[in-house]
């Protein structure tokens, strides 16, 4: 009955890194496509192979995610993402704002980093996607010294975030929450016309 549980936790694990990791960034490609004004070369659609087979890679390399190192400094670990959307949101127009502490005052696990950097990709991808938001900021601050918040907030059109959570979170948002949930975190969201943010706060472990 252990082994079994083991396993069967093993692919829910592998099933929310593939939706939210290489998910997301086939999402990312295909925006990024639809939205070019001109035809894509062959250049840039290797890249985007080049980026999906490295999220692939990332993902066959995280199965043993708690041991895991954390990179050095937040600027450092949130580099890769900011990155991957910085050419895609120049695309359509959006600004985005990255607000990140130069060092981490309380370390956070490996595991922990990993969750916040899929809240992180499902966010940002749902803006593109649905927000026809011109302003993104995203944000990690120690809110305690022993609690660390992510914040992403646009100014979309923004959606009933009661009615949402009534009648069930969409895959990736419910992939998120659980995620940060099963680790003991608070997870919210917050939207109205122009305003919408999504939260999570973690509670970092003693040193």
């Amino acid at each position: 009955m252990e082994l079994t549980n083991v396993r069967l936790q093993e692919r829910i694990n592998l099933s929310h890194e593939l939706h939210d990791g290489l998910g997301g960034s086939i999402v990312r490609s295909m925006i990024l496509v639809d939205q070019s004004s001109e035809t894509v070369s062959k250049q840039q659609f290797l890249s985007m192979l080049k980026l999906l087979r490295d999220d692939l890679r990332q993902i066959i390399d995280s199965g043993s995610s708690i041991e895991n190192k954390v990179p050095q400094t937040p600027v450092l670990w949130i580099a890769p993402v900011r990155y991957r959307f910085t050419q895609l949101m120049e695309e359509m127009g959006i600004v985005v704002e990255w607000s990140f502490p130069k060092v981490w005052q309380r370390e956070p696990t490996a595991l922990q980093c990993l969750t916040l950097i899929r809240v992180v990709e499902e966010s940002l991808t749902n803006i593109i996607k649905h927000s026809q938001a011109s302003q993104v900021k995203v944000s990690l601050e120690y809110s305690q010294p022993h609690q660390l918040t992510l914040s992403i907030q646009d100014n979309g059109i923004g959606f009933d975030a009661d009615m949402v959570q009534k009648n069930g979170l969409s895959i990736g948002m419910r992939s998120m929450k659980m995620r940060v949930e099963r680790m003991g975190g608070l997870f919210q969201i917050e939207s109205e016309q122009g305003d919408t943010l999504i939260r999570v706060v973690l509670e970092l472990y003693q040193p």
